[in-house]
């Protein structure tokens, strides 16, 4: 599996169900001023209060994860406050890790679980007011063994945890929130960037590392517009990407769907350029992801694929038959869990790594499958790109100078 999940908040939505599982009651915001990449990053600024945003990413007990989040500090918390922490199912409190920020504005871990925890390792550099780090957990469930690191700098060391030996629904939380029932903090804190990896496959099998997170979204009809101009857009078929390209999904103000009468029909579309999203000629693409909102009228079987290619009449890659059975619309899969259907790390035309020029001629799309009588809808479609952006090269007379002393 490797990547299970990623996030830039690039729908720009503060509601669960879109591009996480579910949110606090008292809900964090989208900021589109201080981000990390992208056009946008969430908020969590409790006064007095928690705010948080969880995902479920997985259904398998046992197993060794790995995560990662940009973390932005505005404002210290006034308790220590947990940032990120491994659940065990929706709605409850973490468990083991659960990494906090201290007021003195450090990092440190714990074990224990529900409303108690116990401060373990390391504490990381006290973070700056105003500067985005990289924080990261590799946490083995399966023999109760965490790290946890800080720009890539192990500062815990390898601590254990407290008896817990796996999941039964892992999850994800991030934000400011305390692991006593009524338990308040108040700070301002943003997070950006987010990944979750396991240890399986030969790629994104351990810590996710450096990476920034965008979307690029259809801009023009690209091999195939099959699928039936149903509502908003522009009219007629050639403008079926006028219908999934909105930033956060509409749902049923604008959608493209399947005939009654169950044909197989396909639509490619073409993207917005890489630059456009921030994306420079010579950075490093860590990997793709096709995500997308559908749906169908009923609960009968409905499925589709999505697709992707790098090129006009290229190779083509198609994820599984995705289950979009449900009368409205869910996230990439009718399902409770609902990872990504398509991610690819390689060029499918060539087999070698992606690059931004190749972004800039692939094109994205769905398929209908098999032939079934339910009507499938498709409402906003996206590529989400992780990148890694290439250092700037020195001026020729800094790199002389820097080779002149390193002989010294």
């Amino acid at each position: 599996m490797a990547r299970l999940y990623t996030c830039g908040f690039e729908l720009q939505t503060a509601t669960g169900g879109l591009e996480f599982s579910e949110a606090s009651s008292s809900a964090p915001t989208v900021s589109t001023t201080i981000k990390r990449a992208g056009s946008a990053a969430m908020r969590f600024n409790p006064t007095a209060g928690v705010q948080y945003v969880s995902h479920q990413f997985g259904s398998v007990a046992a197993r060794h994860v790995f995560y990662r989040v940009y973390l932005y500090v505005a404002t210290m918390p006034n308790v220590d406050t947990i940032v990120m922490a491994s659940c065990d199912g929706l709605g409850s409190p973490g468990r083991s890790p659960r990494l906090f920020l201290q007021t003195n504005g450090s990092l440190r871990t714990s074990t224990g679980s529900g409303t108690t925890h116990t401060y373990v390792g390391g504490s990381s550099d006290v973070l700056n007011v105003g500067q985005w780090y990289r924080v990261e957990i590799d946490y083995d469930s399966v023999n109760d063994i965490q790290h946890c690191y800080l720009d890539g700098f192990d500062f815990s060391g390898a601590v254990a945890g407290a008896g817990f030996t796996g999941f039964e629904a892992p999850v994800l939380r991030v934000g400011a929130f305390t692991d006593v029932v009524a338990g308040s903090t108040t700070c301002d804190l943003y997070i950006d960037d987010i990944a979750v990896n396991d240890d399986t496959g030969s790629v994104q099998n351990s810590l996710p590392g450096p990476g920034q997170v965008v979307h690029l979204r259809p801009d023009s009809a690209g091999d195939a517009n099959g699928w039936a101009t149903a509502v908003g857009g522009t009219a007629g078929v050639a403008n079926n990407f006028t219908r999934v390209n909105e930033i956060t999904p509409n749902d049923l103000t604008s959608y493209n769907q399947t005939a009654l009468t169950g044909t197989t029909t396909t639509d490619d579309l073409n993207l917005a350029s890489a630059l456009s999203a921030g994306i420079a000629p010579a950075d490093q693409i860590t990997l793709v992801q096709v995500g997308g909102r559908v749906g169908s009228i009923a609960t009968t079987a409905a499925s589709i694929v999505y697709r992707l290619k790098s090129q006009a009449s290229g190779t083509v890659v198609e994820s599984a038959s995705v289950s979009v059975a449900l009368n409205g619309f869910a996230t990439h899969v009718n399902n409770a869990i609902r990872p990504y259907q398509l991610t690819s790390y390689t060029d499918p035309q060539s087999g070698g790594p992606w690059r931004p020029a190749l972004l800039d001629t692939a094109q994205i799309g769905y398929r209908g499958n098999v032939a079934q009588t339910t009507t499938r809808r498709v409402s906003t479609l996206w590529l989400l790109v992780e990148y890694l952006p290439t250092p700037p090269v020195a001026p020729a007379f800094l790199r002389q100078a820097v080779g002149r002393a390193s002989l010294r």
